[in-house]
């Protein structure tokens, strides 16, 4: 008994420590035994389950089909494997440019299924997602370089495609989607597509894929955590890239996550380097639109010493917070550093920001707010697309830019999304 005490006095067990090495043990083991999970198309946003709304009723016949063509951006190093050119794992100092084009469905699905399966609840109606092709088309610097630097000729191709699908779409406007960690360049291209189909295929989809891998294990060990910061170089000189070379009227922004970690560093930098220019100077060259941060996955410290030149550079910023998401609530709790930009316990220390700096651009969706009268929460880290309300708001900002209401009102009880037709079948 007096050996034992003795022993534990000189060699003191740090719990914090023990913590962290059983939960490292255990997703170890969880990532070894888990297969991968086939991604599936998102529920319908609940804006259109009423039959009010027909988000694809301005769409031409030649468009109505079960593929989405979106434009991707990656630091991730180039590979060919059976089904062709894919990027894999490995970080880069270039920035690879082209088109994918991904598959809403399998090879027997058809535009009335898809259709069906966008504006009804799914139940047996879901649909697999894969990528049905990828085609690179130039390679650039990564490095935050001049933009107006003489651009190549598969460079120009590039951003002339990009124009091309502008002049034909609804709203001139980009929507650049920054992915989470644990997931892979199919991921990140399959969700930029979702977000642009959902959102009536009005815009000009764009995936930022940064190199994360595909085990939580890297994240938690903060090597993730270092590629995310280390992305932001790239992510800026795209920003950059689409102001000077596209016709785009707004170029938006949603980061999820991790990503919030590259971009909101992507934007501290860009203001950090043209600190000598005024914020509106830079909000009408850049033409930086929504700025969204769903369940942003940064340290509250960092993201606020960042949120005045996101302010700066944004037309708009938006946050959202949860009470109850299991992502954050578990990195705050085991990789420290706080509480998290996407928590609800963060949202006091972000209003009283907002209102110390007396900035008027951004707004807090509070995805929790009126949990009791609605009778349910909203949880889950996932929820800003697969929770069908949720989903709704998010669509409903990028359509109309309408600013969403700060107490947690959610946007689909507004009414119509501009520009949308009646419903048909």
């Amino acid at each position: 008994m007096h050996l034992h005490g003795k022993s534990s006095s000189h060699c003191p067990v740090n719990a914090d420590w023990l913590k962290r090495a059983w939960l490292c043990c255990m997703l170890l083991i969880m990532t070894a035994c888990a297969a991968p999970q086939p991604l599936m198309l998102m529920p319908a946003p609940v804006l259109y389950r009423d039959g009010l709304v027909d988000p694809f009723a301005h769409l031409l016949p030649a468009r109505r089909i079960p593929r989405m063509s979106i434009f991707y951006a990656t630091n991730r190093e180039p590979e060919i494997t059976e089904q062709g050119l894919n990027y894999g794992n490995d970080i880069t100092q270039r920035l690879h440019l082209g088109q994918a084009v991904v598959q809403l469905g399998d090879e027997n699905t058809q535009w009335n299924d898809l259709y069906e399966a966008s504006i009804t609840d799914q139940t047996g109606l879901l649909l697999p997602l894969k990528l049905h092709s990828v085609a690179q088309q130039a390679r650039f610097p990564a490095g935050m370089a001049a933009p107006s630097a003489a651009l190549t000729d598969e460079a120009q191709a590039y951003f002339a495609a990009i124009n091309a699908e502008l002049a034909e779409a609804q709203d001139r406007e980009i929507l650049v989607y920054v992915h989470g960690t644990k997931v892979d360049f199919l991921n990140s291209t399959a969700l930029t597509a979702e977000i642009d189909h959902f959102s009536g295929r009005d815009y000009v989809g764009l995936a930022f894929a940064w190199p994360s891998h595909q085990n939580i294990f890297r994240y938690l060990i903060r090597e993730d955590v270092h590629r995310a910061q280390a992305s932001s170089d790239a992510l800026a000189t795209l920003l950059e890239l689409l102001a000077e070379h596209t016709d785009a009227q707004r170029i938006n922004v949603l980061a999820y996550s991790a990503g919030a970690r590259v971009t909101s560093k992507a934007l501290d930098q860009l203001r950090t380097k043209y600190s000598d220019e005024s914020a509106y100077r830079l909000k009408s060259r850049l033409r930086i639109g929504t700025v969204i941060f769903a369940a942003a996955d940064v340290e509250l410290e960092t993201f606020l010493d960042r949120l005045g030149s996101i302010s700066d550079l944004s037309e708009q910023v938006v946050i959202t917070v949860s009470d109850d998401d299991n992502a954050l609530i578990a990195a705050r709790h085991y990789m420290g550093g706080g509480s998290r930009t996407g928590e609800e316990l963060a949202e006091s220390a972000e209003e009283f920001f907002i209102h110390e700096h007396q900035i008027t651009n951004i707004e807090i969706i509070d995805v929790s707010a009126g949990k009791l009268a609605r009778g349910f929460d909203i949880s889950g880290h996932h929820y800003w697309y697969r929770h069908p309300w949720i989903s709704s708001d998010m669509v409903f900002l990028l359509r109309s830019g309408l600013r969403p209401d700060r107490t947690g009102r959610h946007l689909v009880s507004v009414g119509r999304l501009p520009g949308a037709g009646p419903a048909s079948g």
